[in-house]
């Protein structure tokens, strides 16, 4: 009976440290699995969060998560957010979810190929529609580890057709710079 007891309360304490440290440092070892994880967290709690949300997702997202991001990206999506707010209904944002595309938000997202390069992840992320999924990538996170733990610093956007697509930080720097021009001619 001691041997029972004994027995749960060590399985119990595995599991309580081994969830506690999920959001602990990554591992040198597991780099590849551990920014697979990180990113199929992101988006099944991304989906889960934002198909109820009247808002822009990425608001919620800054709102609740901003330390995912970095400062840099989370900057610009803050910065399109509000000129879009300050545009009312005319389009001066980006015509779609950042971090999902323009498609709309699929059933789930399947994390595929994960690529380590320059210390930096690059992840596949494929999006399921009427449970087929995706041939193709619909967007490719690119993260770096800072202090041990996963952020995003931008998303790769591939071309229907061929792999020149584009990255959300450089379009958004774009729009900003296009909106200043015509700002100035007014």
């Amino acid at each position: 009976m001691k041997s029972r007891r004994l027995l749960a309360i060590i399985f119990c304490s595995f599991l309580t440290l081994s969830t506690s440290l999920s959001g602990q440092e990554v591992q040198p070892n597991g780099t590849r699995d551990s920014c697979r994880e990180f990113v199929r967290e992101f988006y099944v709690w991304y989906l889960a969060k934002t198909s109820k949300y009247q808002g822009r997702g990425s608001d919620l997202a800054l709102k609740f998560r901003p330390y995912l991001f970095s400062s840099e990206l989370a900057r610009q999506i803050r910065e399109d957010s509000e000129a879009q707010d300050k545009a009312g209904s005319d389009l001066v944002s980006l015509d779609g979810d950042p971090f999902i595309g323009a498609d709309g938000y699929g059933e789930r997202y399947i994390v595929e190929k994960i690529t380590i390069e320059n210390e930096k992840c690059l992840a596949e992320v494929h999006a399921v529609w009427g449970r087929k999924e995706d041939d193709k990538p619909d967007v490719m996170p690119i993260l770096v580890l800072k202090k041990g733990k996963w952020i995003f610093v931008d998303f790769y956007f591939p071309g229907p057709s061929s792999p020149n697509g584009w990255s959300l930080l450089e379009y958004l720097k774009e729009l900003r710079e296009e909106q200043k021009k015509t700002v100035r001619k007014r």
